[in-house]
């Protein structure tokens, strides 16, 4: 026995006894993790140099495998989040190869089986379920600290001893924050008992026996990582003080099974719970001219970032899926807005009172009952809104005005009585809607207070409540008020005559009720409001005195709303991403919206940095030229593209790179920004340069049975894939292609375009993209499909002829595809206006759409305008003109996605691809009408500058 192996059994031994005594003094629901291990730094090396040592002379033995697991565990502990068989091999040579990976997968099980260790679940170990153990047994890698401080901080406002009760409440309460996190994060969180297990001890400092989760060593360890970045200790120092303030430390944290879902489907039973919500939207009216004779009607939708907190279900939802507002048109709000803050659309039709006022693209049982409960506009034919001196009207919750006010009245009913100078008319434009004026003199007669009663008004004068101490966020003067939750909101209160004492009564609080002793008539009472949650809360006032025999008497009430807190606080200088977290990817291909917003006509400076990926260092760090505010998304992208994407030294190191950071700053505006991370997938490809040629290599995380399947296909012949042996590293021929591959069991795809070494456009190799002609079936279709959504979505190498080159060759593809929808004479007049270019060919498709219908020619005449309409409203105009289509709506949504931008194809809950194409299969008005559609946009639009970047078609960009 060599003395390695000697060193091997000895710490087989000190790591059998370790894991037993900790087994024994930990309760059976809480697992073992492998970074629980007893060695210290030293001995940590020992044990790497040991397992290193006898890996170069023999293979790893089950009579090593607690050494074998704490050795993966500890790569695991420093993984980037990127790569982690590539780093392993690499600091592990001798490694045996692939077929070692499933070995040491079963060591892990063993350990859970007979330790009682930790269990990966949920995505993370579907996708990844290999590396999904030692990553799990690594309890937090570095790559997620960051992440993790951050969400702490961000939620430290949320903390009760509801939230923190078990480590499945809290883990819920970080799973729905996780949001705008890294990809490898939110595959994290998802695992929401070992999420809260981890943030547990680290939220309680050690304390309150949450050695019960994680050995305070550990933790100690842990937690003195993530405070070596100083954002990183001061997010979780200001989250730690949260839970002192805020919540018992003794016995809250709990080690009993999780608590079980919280049921909202009983309206007797939610209702209030979701009332303090505060998610209602607020109207408000802003005037159009100087003298209030124009108003257009503006509906506010709060913040709802704090919905996932209670209801962690509807998180992908807000974070994925775009909405269409009731009476604001077709245009839809982008993906994750409402995660933003609050957000105002106009409405252009006044909604009715039984219609749900945000219409999500997906759908959810739980959300869909908040938004009938809630969202809705409450049922009343009259409103009254207060003109503020801000110039806008906002609405009150009760019809009383004051003497020397003005206010504008809305009916839906019809026309506004007017009387006088007092109330006169006034236009709203808004369908659907009445409005007048009312400027009340600083004396009210009583023929006024008649009329005003007859409107269904009154007067309003024995209480004056304000805001005192620091400005609210927002305040209407008539009791609404804002303010974030590290506020402590304080009112003051002035009756106007007087009385015994005032009460203040909070709805739904289980403290009892404020009673205040009430000074000299006129004086003002100041009260604090300390500690209150994000949400809704209602204060109501009461007064007792002689004249009322004691009784109490309601004087007013005031809510109050408590809004969640922004990690980027919406200040001078700040931006907006659709989607909300861009990967890497989104950023180089323009497939993001990044719009940047400061006081119009300031100097904003930009700068691109990237990032390696084995440790995180920077590469490279480009200063754009600086732009004046506000930044459109478009403006942004093609000033990405000329001063940054062009230049060699960034497609250089764009193959490489794990991240970029995009940092915009304005002096004293501020700094924001944004980090755009690769996206996680369980295979991918790697692509290097040496000697100007291109060499693949394919890594594997998925840990899918047997090798994945490679295949490869010419941009000349893009239907014909060959299937290529599996390699090490492929070295790409000069003609380049793309490469494919595939898992065999859980079929995870991934694919990359290398762009030839000709440096010229696809006309100079003497050939266009050969397709040869098919025959006509749904088949046929359906592979067609396939392939096309399969280039579309590859990732091209940095060099920009790989995406030129896909760009052609999915063109080519997807007019292919509408030859197999459309016809054979369709593909010919297509054929002919691609050449041409010009309107003859364009109006000789549109005679060929006619033959079905009138649809052509409608949409002909239509084009100049469809092409300054979004996509959304493109689609409801063509599901008007094939109204005898079953579910035309969704079927002319997919067919303008397919002619369009085939990569952005997405099926909704209950669909397959299959079913979606069989059913357009024979609707030939509708398939010809959303490519002559998509075919005259670009015409148009291209005539007046061409595509952008990340378009296929000029003004197709699906959001």
């Amino acid at each position: 026995m060599t003395d390695t192996e000697t060193k091997l059994l000895e710490f087989q031994g000190r790591l059998e006894a370790h894991f037993r005594e900790l087994r024994s003094s930990r309760s059976s629901d809480q697992p073992i993790f492998a970074l629980e291990h007893c060695l210290d730094e030293r001995e940590v090396n020992e044990l790497f140099h040991a397992v290193r040592e006898h890996v170069l002379a023999s293979s790893p033995s089950v009579k090593h495998s607690l050494p074998w697991i704490v050795y993966s565990s500890e790569l695991g502990y420093g993984f980037s989040g990127y790569e982690y068989w590539q780093t392993f091999e690499e600091v592990t040579p001798g490694w045996p190869g692939n077929e070692y990976r499933y070995w040491l997968r079963g060591r892990y099980q063993d350990f859970a089986a007979d330790y009682g260790g930790a269990e990966p679940s949920g995505a993370w170990a579907e996708h990844f379920s290999i590396i999904c153990w030692p990553i799990t047994h690594a309890i937090l890698p570095k790559d997620l600290q960051l992440h993790l401080a951050r969400i702490l901080w961000e939620s430290r406002n949320s903390f009760s001893e509801e939230t923190l009760e078990s480590p499945q409440t809290l883990g819920e309460l970080i799973h729905s924050r996780s949001w705008n996190a890294s990809s490898h994060f939110r595959y994290f969180a998802k695992n929401k008992r070992l999420v809260g297990q981890v943030a547990a001890p680290l939220l309680f400092e050690g304390r309150s026996g949450t050695d019960k989760f994680i050995r305070p060593e550990t933790l100690e360890r842990i937690g003195k990582d993530m405070t070596a970045e100083r954002k990183a200790r001061e997010w979780l120092k200001a989250a730690q003080g949260e839970v002192r303030r805020r919540v018992s430390v003794k016995g809250v944290i709990s080690s009993r099974k999780d608590p079980t879902a919280r049921d909202i489907d009983s309206p007797q039973k939610a209702r209030k719970e979701i009332e303090k919500l505060g998610i209602e939207p607020r109207l408000l009216l802003r005037p159009e001219d100087r003298e209030n004779r124009q108003w257009t009607v503006r509906l506010e939708i709060p913040d709802l970032s704090h919905l996932p907190n209670r209801f962690p279900d509807i998180l992908e939802l807000l974070a994925e899926s775009r909405c269409v507002v009731e009476g604001a048109g077709r245009r839809p709000i982008a993906r994750g807005m409402f995660l933003h803050g609050p957000h105002s659309v106009r409405l252009e039709k006044w909604p009715s009172a039984q219609e749900v006022l945000l219409k999500f693209e997906r759908e959810n049982r739980k959300f869909n009952y908040l938004l009938q409960t809630e969202c809705l506009l409450r049922p009343t034919f009259k409103r009254l809104f207060r003109i503020a001196s801000d110039g806008l009207a906002y609405e009150m919750r009760n019809p009383r005005v004051r003497p020397g006010q003005s206010y504008v009245l809305l009916s839906t009913e019809g026309p506004v009585k007017t009387k006088d100078d007092a109330c006169a008319s006034t236009k709203i434009l808004c369908a659907g809607v009445h409005g007048a004026i009312l400027r009340l003199p600083d004396a009210i007669s009583s023929d006024l207070e008649n009329f005003l009663q007859e409107l269904g008004i009154g007067l309003s004068g024995k209480i004056e409540v304000w805001p005192s101490g620091l400005s609210p966020v927002a305040w209407d003067g008539e009791g609404r008020a804002e303010w974030s939750p590290s506020e402590t909101p304080c009112l003051a209160i002035r009756a106007d005559h007087t009385v015994d004492s005032l009460t203040i009564l909070m709805e739904g609080s289980a403290k009892q009720a404020l009673k205040l002793a009430q000074g000299n008539m006129g004086e003002p009472v100041f009260v604090e409001f300390d500690g209150l949650p994000a949400g809704r809360h209602i204060a109501r006032i009461f007064s007792s005195s002689a004249s009322s025999g004691g009784k109490p008497e309601l004087l007013g009430e005031v809510v109050m709303h408590v809004r969640p807190q922004r990690l980027e606080p919406k200040g001078p200088l700040f931006a907006r991403t659709d989607p909300l977290s861009p990967t890497l990817e989104d950023i180089w291909e323009g497939k993001a919206d990044v719009s940047i917003f400061g006081p119009r006509g300031r100097r904003v400076k930009s700068c691109v940095s990237m990032f390696e990926r084995s440790k995180g260092k920077i590469v490279m760090a480009k200063q754009l030229p600086v732009l004046e505010l506000p930044v459109s998304a478009d403006r942004w992208r093609s000033h990405f593209e000329k001063f940054f994407r062009q230049t060699s030294e960034a497609q250089k190191n764009y193959d490489t790179a794990r991240f970029c950071e995009l940092e915009f700053s304005a002096e004293e505006l501020g700094t924001f920004r944004l980090r755009c991370e690769e996206h996680l997938r369980p295979i991918k490809w790697r692509i290097a340069q040496r000697e100007q040629k291109y060499f693949l290599r394919l890594l594997d995380d998925s840990g899918d049975d047997g090798t994945p399947e490679v295949g490869r296909a010419e941009f000349a012949t893009p239907l014909l894939e060959s299937a290529l042996d599996s390699k090490d590293e492929y070295e790409v021929p000069d003609s380049g292609g793309i490469y494919i591959a595939r898992t065999r069991i859980k079929r995870f795809e991934t694919a990359v375009i290398v762009p030839p070494r000709q440096q010229s456009g696809l006309q100079s190799l003497g050939y266009k993209p050969h397709i040869k002609e098919q025959s006509r079936s749904e088949e046929t279709l359906l592979e067609a499909v396939k392939t096309v959504k399969l280039w579309a979505r590859a990732r091209p190498a940095g060099n920009p002829l790989a995406a030129l080159y896909r760009r052609g060759v999915v063109r080519a593809l997807t007019h292919h595809v509408f030859r197999l929808l459309c016809g054979k004479n369709w593909a010919t007049k297509e054929e002919t206006f691609a050449s041409n270019n010009d309107a003859e060919s364009l109006k000789s498709l549109s005679k060929e759409v006619e033959k079905n219908s009138k649809t052509g020619s409608v949409l002909l005449k239509e084009v100049k305008d469809l092409a300054q309409c979004t996509c959304g409203e493109r689609v409801s105009r063509l599901a008007r003109l094939v109204v005898n289509i079953k579910d035309s709506e969704r079927l002319a949504e997919f067919s303008l996605v397919l002619a369009s931008d085939p990569g952005s194809l997405k099926l909704r809950e209950g669909e397959t691809l299959n079913e979606v194409l069989k059913r357009i299969f024979n609707e030939t008005t509708l398939t010809k009408a959303a490519r002559f559609l998509v075919l005259a946009t670009d015409h148009q639009l291209c005539k007046q500058g061409g595509t952008t970047p990340g378009e296929l078609y000029a003004g197709w960009r699906w959001k």
